[in-house]
């Protein structure tokens, strides 16, 4: 058994590697917001003022990726699934010749 394997299948260390990543995504939004705050450069030309808002593109890519699974999500039940007896309305309506 790999170590991975052992890290993932043991519940008090799924959940410590859980609360990990957790720490770590706060940590990286926080310095997307504190650094360019204590790193302002002068020269940085935006074509968009919302462009300039702290942490402005890691909202943009969360809330893009949240629409894109929604999205998909809506199209696969409402387009793509069908009913259970999908097939045996279909055969029933020909005749019985199941």
């Amino acid at each position: 058994m790999s170590s991975l394997q052992r890290l993932l299948e043991d519940p008090a260390r799924f959940k410590w590697l859980k609360r990990g990543f957790y720490a770590t995504l706060v940590l990286i939004a926080a310095a997307e917001v504190v650094l360019p705050i204590l790193f302002h450069d002068e020269e940085a030309h935006h074509h968009f003022a919302f462009e300039g808002w702290p942490a402005f593109g890691s909202a943009y890519g969360f809330l893009s990726c949240v629409v894109i699974i929604l999205v998909s999500k809506f199209i696969g039940k409402k387009w793509l699934m069908r009913n259970e007896d999908h097939y045996s309305h279909e055969w029933q309506e020909d005749g019985d010749d199941a």
